[in-house]
């Protein structure tokens, strides 16, 4: 049996991470909406950290944005990609390879943002995501901005059906909405939550809300159309997005 880290490791060999965030209109609003945001609370000269950074996306903006970013990342092919970026740009930041739920290698109260973008939908278990929590708000300076993002299993089930039908009588898939876990050991684990379950993590974690918003809205289930979209019909989705994100 295949333990979390390795399947999420051989899960991305497979998956081309890097063009995720940019390939297409809709596979680009997370990105726009997620910067949009953050760039309200990250200012220049900001120490940050982003855990389960992929291949640095956002951590290279935040870079060229003036910010000291040390990047995170599990998987071993990512963190070759980033730094070949990084031998390529010049850029000053750090690039590790490590798992979100031990951050021992890092002091307490560092960083003025941290940013777990990825890691929740990846940890199966109540006590990995509650370790990966307490890891980020423990190198968190006092007051700093924490951001976490997680996938929603409702919209994760429709989209499934959207993609093909016949799931809707997949057991699988249906499991995914009473325990929000999906096994399977070809790939890797996925977890999937509520804007409840995000709500009650926070609640115990006493952190204050600044803003809960839906990155994506409901671009992934209107995928074709909005791929479609002029430049000009692309803006006006994004207005429409943008004005209602925050609608729980």
């Amino acid at each position: 049996m295949k333990s979390l880290e390795e399947k999420i490791k051989n899960y991305y060999e497979d998956y081309d991470e890097d063009s995720r965030l940019i390939k297409d209109n809709s596979h680009s609003i997370e990105f726009i909406t997620t910067t949009k945001y953050l760039d309200k609370y990250i200012s220049t000269g900001d120490k940050v950290l982003e855990v389960g950074a992929g291949t640095g996306r956002y951590s290279f903006y935040y870079t060229e944005k003036g910010c000291s970013v040390t990047e995170l990342e599990l998987s071993e092919k990512h963190v070759d990609i980033m730094k070949s970026k990084l031998g390529k740009n010049h850029l000053n930041m750090k690039v590790l390879q490590g798992n979100t739920i031990d951050l021992s290698q890092f002091n307490d109260k560092l960083y003025d943002a941290v940013l777990c973008l990825w890691p929740m939908y990846h940890l199966t278990s109540e006590d990995d995501r509650k370790k990966c929590i307490g890891e980020c708000l423990r190198v968190l300076k006092p007051g700093g901005l924490i951001s976490i993002a997680y996938i929603s299993k409702f919209s994760h089930f429709v989209d499934m059906i959207r993609r093909n039908k016949e799931d809707i009588n997949d057991i699988g898939l249906q499991n995914i909405l009473n325990t929000g876990v999906e096994f399977n050991d070809s790939r890797a684990c996925f977890y999937f939550s509520t804007y409840d379950d995000i709500e009650k993590i926070m609640d115990e974690n006493e952190i204050k809300k600044i803003k809960h918003i839906g990155t994506d809205g409901i671009a992934d289930m209107l995928r074709a159309s909005v791929n479609e979209f002029t430049d000009e019909e692309f803006n006006l989705w994004i207005k429409f997005h943008l004005d209602t994100c925050e609608n729980p």
